[in-house]
């Protein structure tokens, strides 16, 4: 490892030990090299362990906790151990793969934007049902929006940041004492966390695939969790909406609206049909009822 690392990896890991070897080979096989990979062990009841221990790479560290904290807890904590220092933090997360310049695109880009706080990217998502990549608006080779109307576009849109592949200045952590909360347990840990970053430092994303993130029924990720996921969601609309008076009624409103139309997706066909309707009548919106053809379509082909 080397003396003074510039870039501290937190890689938070419960019972990850399906994935976390192919996680852990990205990540040392980065074109930067100059990092440490702090590794927190969550309780964790399987292999994980092990797994990470047998690469004898000198650059990572374990940690290990005998109770599961929590993904919030786990990453502070990982926060509170990294280089005295380090530049940059870098999210990792057990599930994903991380292309080899990842780290390199993204420490050039902010040596070099010294105004920007944060740096993430696209991701290739990857499901039984194929490969998607987002967020669309950098798929599409554009900006994310600065300041404060990045904070009204993340929170009407939900989280447009990919936090796996997150890179941000140690020094601004610090300077406004930031943590990752277990408001919603392990869910909305990260939309918190980047929509208050948001509000404190600009945040750039690279028009470019930095991970490829596996979210498959079988390995068991909190996100297949949506009915508890989608409620956590609401809380935190309303939560933000109740601390910040910038969100007023009409922006809480159409928030309110983006994630009804992501939680109807969730629902059973008769649900679809019901939900789909009482959203039309409530916000006026065509969409409810195209989306109601378009699945019914799909149901009777």
């Amino acid at each position: 490892m080397p003396i003074v690392p510039k870039v501290s990896i937190l890689l938070p890991v419960y019972n990850g030990e399906k994935t976390i070897e192919e996680t852990v080979k990205s990540l040392l096989n980065q074109s930067f090299k100059d990092f440490e990979i702090i590794v927190g062990i969550d309780g964790s009841s399987d292999n994980s362990k092990n797994i990470v221990q047998s690469f004898k790479d000198s650059r990572i560290r374990i940690i290990e906790h005998s109770i599961n904290l929590g993904l919030a807890n786990n990453l502070n904590a990982l926060v509170s151990k990294a280089h005295p220092e380090t530049q940059y933090f870098a999210m990792a997360e057990q599930d994903d793969v991380y292309v080899s310049e990842r780290l390199q695109w993204q420490v050039e880009y902010l040596d070099d934007n010294v105004s920007f706080g944060l740096v993430s990217g696209i991701a290739e998502l990857k499901s039984e049902n194929g490969s998607v990549f987002f967020p669309g608006l950098l798929v599409n080779n554009k900006k994310f929006p600065p300041g404060i109307e990045l904070f009204k576009y993340l929170y009407i849109n939900q989280l447009k940041v990919v936090n796996t592949c997150m890179l941000w200045r140690k020094a601004i952590h610090i300077k406004y004492n930031l943590k990752f909360r277990d408001t919603y347990g392990n869910f909305n840990v990260d939309w918190n966390f980047i929509l208050r970053f948001s509000l404190i430092s600009d945040i750039h994303g690279l028009n470019k695939i930095l991970v490829r993130m596996k979210r498959l029924r079988s390995l068991n990720s909190v996100t297949t969790d949506k009915k508890t996921q989608h409620n956590a969601s609401r809380r935190l609309l309303l939560d933000f909406k109740n601390e910040f008076e910038i969100i007023n009624n009409d922006i809480y409103s159409e928030a309110l609206k983006t994630h009804r139309k992501i939680e109807l997706g969730h629902k059973s066909k008769l649900g679809i049909f019901i939900y789909g309707i009482a959203y039309f009548v409530r916000y006026t919106d065509p969409y409810f009822i195209k989306y109601i053809y378009h699945r019914l379509r799909k149901y009777f082909k």
